[in-house]
């Protein structure tokens, strides 16, 4: 699932490639991925694209917004062509580079020829055209809001393994499997250790683990796993997969260089990576 790098990582891309432009027609091929009258976005312009945790709202000039989750496995791929487009690149799940293809949902095209395919192989994903951008209950973690003080606030009142807390975006917004496990690894935190039993210290160390994983994960264009499910507009590939510690990792050396070797648990039912030496 694509979490917050992949996310902001599009839409910096999409900021680049959409914004100013006018569309001129949404072509729904699977119905209950899109929510709403796409009538009401013929002719708007984009003002504007922000993203809170995984959810990307696109602003239209009438005061509409074209909200956007790619759930599992959800991909937005722009040509500044229309039609049968040829990428360059292979594009996952579609056996080729031509699109659109057996796996399109939905069609933007724009009024200066472009287009914006939204690809789901498994369909979870979805548009929804609304008045007001959809976000999740959770803080967003790269916020003014996301503070020690309010990290160690939600911390403090949960009774979940830590891991899972830091998945959960009703409290933080923007964390998935691969990430938790590699914040844990970097605050040295064992990932089934409840939340409320962190120490100050050691909500510190976490909330700093953060904020560097995330970042780190933005600096390389986010994590394009085994799969490449994940791909930028342009159907390039993310790099973060090539710097992480220990998510995928299991039986290899710990990159601390202690005497432990990476293990893999299961965490309400998602593979948890982890150094059972450092992380305590």
């Amino acid at each position: 699932m694509p979490e917050l790098p992949e996310v902001e990582t599009i839409r910096r891309s999409l900021v680049k490639n959409i914004l100013g432009k006018k569309i001129r027609n949404i072509e729904v091929l699977s119905p209950k991925q899109f929510i709403g009258d796409k009538k009401k976005t013929t002719g708007q312009k984009i003002t504007g694209i922000e993203r809170t945790g995984k959810i990307m709202a696109i602003h239209l000039s009438d005061n509409l917004f074209l909200n956007i989750h790619l759930k599992m496995a959800g991909q937005l791929i722009y040509s500044n062509q229309s039609g049968q487009v040829t990428f360059t690149r292979k594009i996952p799940f579609v056996n080729g580079n031509s699109l659109p293809a057996k796996t399109t949902r939905i069609i933007i095209d724009f009024t200066d020829g472009s287009t914006l395919f939204f690809n789901d192989l498994r369909k979870f994903g979805w548009l929804k055209v609304a008045d007001k951008p959809e976000k999740p209950s959770g803080i967003d973690i790269l916020s003014k809001e996301f503070t020690l003080s309010a990290a160690e606030g939600l911390i403090r009142n949960s009774s979940k393994p830590i891991k899972l807390f830091l998945m959960d975006q009703d409290k933080l917004a923007g964390i998935g499997n691969i990430y938790a496990s590699e914040i844990l690894f970097y605050a040295g935190i064992d990932p089934r250790r409840k939340a409320k039993s962190l120490s100050e210290s050691e909500v510190k160390k976490l909330y700093q683990s953060i904020l560097k994983v995330i970042n780190a994960g933005l600096k390389y264009n986010g994590s394009s796993a085994g799969d490449e499910a994940y791909i930028l507009p342009d159907a390039s590939r993310g790099h973060y997969q090539e710097h992480m510690a220990v998510y995928h990792r299991e039986g290899k050396p710990c990159p601390n260089g202690c005497q432990g070797k990476v293990e893999r648990i299961r965490q309400a039912g998602r593979s948890t990576f982890f150094c059972p030496e450092c992380q305590k």
